[in-house]
């Protein structure tokens, strides 16, 4: 899984960088489809925002979060944690999926 961070109107510490490298490489145990993850840092005003990007496998799409904090640590972690519950219900709706096509399969072979 590829995590790539990016500033705009600040400027990010390499602990913070590594901070947020550590915690978005945590989300991979929540969706195994995960390609890359794409993580914009924007400063305006008084507040952090925290713009990240979560690309899946082909049939899976992105997940776009957007957040907002009085710092970027504050920020990053909003980040993930919004990300976490995202990932958890796209790979729940998967599941639901995949039960569904698999009872559709058995009642065409009953009849």
């Amino acid at each position: 899984m590829d995590i790539q961070i990016t500033a705009k109107k600040i400027e990010i510490p390499q602990e913070i960088r590594e901070y947020a490298k550590e915690k978005f490489g945590k989300i991979e145990k929540f969706h195994h489809k995960i390609l890359s993850v794409e993580v914009i840092v924007k400063a305006e005003e008084r507040r952090v925002f925290c713009e990240t990007i979560v690309r899946l496998d082909h049939h899976g799409g992105s997940i776009v979060i957007e957040v907002g904090a009085d710092t970027i640590q504050g920020a990053v972690d909003l980040a993930v944690d919004k990300c976490e519950r995202q990932l958890r219900k796209e790979k729940e709706r998967e599941s639901v999926r995949r039960r569904q096509i698999a009872a559709n399969k058995h009642e065409d072979r009953d009849m």
